[in-house]
């Protein structure tokens, strides 16, 4: 796989554990689809072969974008839009699932946000990894989690019994640029679950604009959020 030199730009970084990557770029990656030379679990990490084997659960759904892909052709698109007197919840995502036979130890990619207007406080992105039927992790859950909020909140939105929260940054979303995100999932599910999952028997990974608790006449709430280039599998040497 063919990389690009890109330019960081700092950001602020706050984790609650873990190590994190957040970067802004300005640069070009070529992507093809899983199995690879790199490990990647995700099929069509890059959306160069249209939709699938990415999904949503319920409407309202994502595109397949030409219109700011970090590389090739094309990037996953999630359009939120909400009338002043929505309330509760929504969620836009996509979704793909997995079976591998371990635990993946690295989850990364890149975002970006073309259009943000926070009608509600609490409005954010956020990536989410669920284990589903684990053996080796106390709880009566049918699944742990843990949700990565990646920008846009900077304190826990509700309490949820069976996930986890770790901030990767607690600011609002830059605007215009793509931004590198990557956490160490095995050493994340250590620290805040007390181990990696092991024989689970799926893996479902989600990557979201949401808000949650709007109250009616808040706003309007609005975002056009782009993801391209997802990994998740081996540590890669840099």
């Amino acid at each position: 796989m063919r990389r690009r030199l890109f330019r960081l730009v700092p950001l602020a970084v706050v984790a609650v554990v873990g190590v994190a990557i957040v970067t802004s770029v300005c640069g070009d990656d070529e992507q093809g689809s899983a199995p690879d030379a790199s490990g990647n679990l995700f099929g069509n990490p890059g959306f160069e072969n249209g939709r699938d084997p990415w999904f949503s659960l319920k409407p309202p759904d994502f595109t397949v974008s030409d219109n700011a892909p970090l590389a090739g052709a094309g990037a996953a698109l999630l359009e939120m839009r909400a009338p002043l007197d929505a309330s509760g919840p929504a969620v836009y995502y996509l979704i793909q699932e997995i079976s591998p036979t371990e635990f993946p130890e690295v989850i990364s990619g890149y975002y970006r946000v073309e259009n943000w207007t926070k009608g509600t406080p609490k409005q954010y992105l956020q990536f989410v990894v669920i284990a589903f039927d684990v053996k080796n992790i106390p709880g009566d859950f049918s699944n742990h989690q843990i949700r990565y909020p990646l920008a846009g909140i900077d304190s826990e939105p509700f309490p949820i019994g069976n996930a986890k929260f770790i901030f990767v940054t607690r600011e609002q979303p830059q605007i215009g640029q793509w931004v590198r995100f990557e956490r160490n999932l095995r050493e994340d599910f250590e620290q805040v679950w007390g181990a990696a999952p092991q024989n689970f028997t799926k893996l479902r990974i989600l990557f979201e604009v949401r808000y949650d608790d709007k109250v009616s006449g808040d706003g309007t709430p609005e975002a056009d959020v782009y993801w391209d280039d997802l990994f998740i599998g081996p540590r890669q040497s840099r």
